[in-house]
């Protein structure tokens, strides 16, 4: 799982812990059958029973994935809350039944006592902002990024943030990667001035209205038509058409920027913004170049 997908993922778990109350009821049905100040009456227990569980149908593969690793799926179990209403209603007030029920709060007392420290701590270390760029190597169940998929997607987008940052007069030395992150997919996080990664941005979504716009064609046709029709490259006869830009520095910044955006299609990258501007999705239109996603082997 990437970082960003467990912060999600803690913070819907934790909100439908705090919403239905499952936590203190659950331990208030311990406490009562270990002779503590505990007291529940059964139509609490349901509602939290039934928030909780209503809350848990819309959860994705990441929360459920955390429920199991953190120990706490017995809140999402039938069997175990059968065992928590007999408890309640007097029916099954054994050691068994309050070592069943204590376990599963406790371990639930633990999440929602120390998780939001981590989550918060991984806030902190994922934090993004107007200076940040994300890119996402998707990957496809049993196939992984082959070290030249990821050479090729960082030596794009240092390509096109320097080619950026030469048309508009900037320095291109402050770029640096700022984060790695894999689960389902490879992520990198990149740190640069504040205005060139916004053009940058822009840039990468401009080749994202090609990706769409030359869709029907095939792989290599379609990899060169995104590149050479690029609006960047628009400007730049413009300005040379007007004499302001030297013939020779508009070739050299031309061929950078399609050089660039021709790596940068053919690993497959993506940015998270391309996914929220359209009914297409990236992963089917910004697949690898085949040799570049390959299949581990067994061990």
């Amino acid at each position: 799982m990437l970082r960003t997908e467990i912060l999600r993922g803690l913070s819907t778990l934790m909100a439908a812990v705090e919403s239905s109350d499952v936590l203190s009821v659950t331990d208030r049905v311990y406490r009562d059958l270990t002779r503590q100040s505990g007291e529940v009456h059964m139509p609490e227990l349901l509602t939290a029973y039934q928030k909780f569980l209503l809350a848990y149908s819309n959860f994705g593969p990441t929360e459920k994935q955390l429920m199991e690793h953190l120990e706490i799926s017995d809140y999402a179990s039938a069997d175990w809350w059968s065992i928590v209403i007999a408890a309640a209603g007097g029916a099954s007030k054994t050691p068994d039944a309050a070592a069943t029920i204590g376990r599963a709060a406790f371990r639930l007392r633990f999440v929602m006592d120390y998780l939001p420290s981590v989550a918060g701590m991984l806030r902190r270390d994922s934090a993004t902002g107007p200076s940040t760029l994300m890119v996402v190597l998707p990957e496809e169940a049993g196939k992984f990024s082959s070290p030249a998929r990821i050479i090729t997607a960082l030596e794009s987008i240092s390509m096109l943030y320097e080619a950026t940052a030469e048309m508009n007069v900037q320095s291109s030395t402050d770029l640096v990667v700022t984060g790695c992150d894999s689960g389902k997919d490879k992520l990198f996080e990149f740190q640069g001035t504040p205005d060139l990664i916004a053009k940058l941005k822009e840039l990468l979504l401009d080749l994202w209205d090609n990706a769409i716009y030359y869709r029907e064609k095939k792989f290599a046709e379609r990899q060169d038509l995104i590149a050479k029709n690029l609006p960047v490259l628009v400007q730049i006869a413009g300005l040379e058409e007007k004499k302001q830009m030297q013939p020779e520095r508009a070739e050299l910044l031309r061929r950078k920027f399609v050089a660039g955006a021709s790596k940068f299609f053919e690993t497959g990258a993506s940015i998270p913004d391309m996914d929220k501007f359209a009914s297409y999705q990236t992963r089917e239109l910004l697949t690898p170049k085949e040799t570049l996603l390959l299949a581990a082997r067994a061990s």
